[in-house]
């Protein structure tokens, strides 16, 4: 549809699930980038345990307990349990850009 949009993010093995799951926010369920970037994510880069956040639906956060060593995480400043990602997207002329809520450098400013 003409966007074009990038993803990326700090912290290891933890990289590619957020950047995944960022990716499919937008381009499988349509959200904005802010929907994108607030939205609950799922961690199962540890190997044996999956890590959810705590503001998954109950219904989710019961299916992973059941069918994984499940654990559940906030989402905080230090230590990061679902990376740190950001996102920007090209959409026509007009440019947009998210960046983990809990970064320090998490304000935006509108461009024009």
């Amino acid at each position: 549809d003409g966007r074009r949009l990038a993803a990326g993010a700090s912290g290891g093995r933890r990289i590619l699930p957020a950047v995944s799951q960022l990716l499919s926010f937008v381009m499988d369920f349509g959200m904005d980038l802010d929907a994108a970037i607030h939205q609950p994510r799922i961690d199962a880069s540890e190997g044996a345990v999956v890590i959810g956040d705590v503001r998954l639906p109950r219904a989710v956060r019961d299916a992973l307990r059941g069918s994984f060593d499940y654990e559940e995480a906030r989402i905080q400043t230090q230590p990061k349990k679902f990376a740190c990602p950001s996102i920007v997207l090209r959409d026509g002329t007009t440019n947009s850009g998210a960046t983990e809520p809990f970064h320090p450098w998490a304000d935006a400013i509108a461009e024009g």
